[in-house]
């Protein structure tokens, strides 16, 4: 058996960035952004999209991939379909066996 015939890149499945940041990180900024344009707080949605931009990469640091959409699942947000696949929902707090 050839070893090296069942090999695949260890990044096969890692989202692809958009200008050097994550997609679920581009979303939130751009949705703050357009919330600001919105509610007429122009100067508003622009310092929160930016910091959500730059503070980002302080806040994952040591996280394992999938972090934020762990903690947005745990929040009670259904936006990653596998999550709803694998798991209860996130108002079910108790473990079942």
């Amino acid at each position: 058996m050839d070893q090296q015939s069942h090999v695949f890149a260890s990044g096969l499945e890692a989202p692809i960035p958009i200008m050097f940041w994550e997609p679920m990180e581009f979303i939130m900024a751009i949705s703050l952004m357009g919330f600001g344009i919105v509610i007429n707080l122009w100067l508003f949605g622009m310092v929160s999209g930016t910091c959500v931009l730059l503070g980002s990469r302080y806040l994952k640091r040591g996280t394992k991939p999938g972090a934020t959409q762990h903690l947005f699942w745990s929040m009670g947000l259904l936006m990653d379909p596998p999550l709803k696949n694998k798991f209860p929902a996130p108002w079910i707090r108790d473990f079942t066996e």
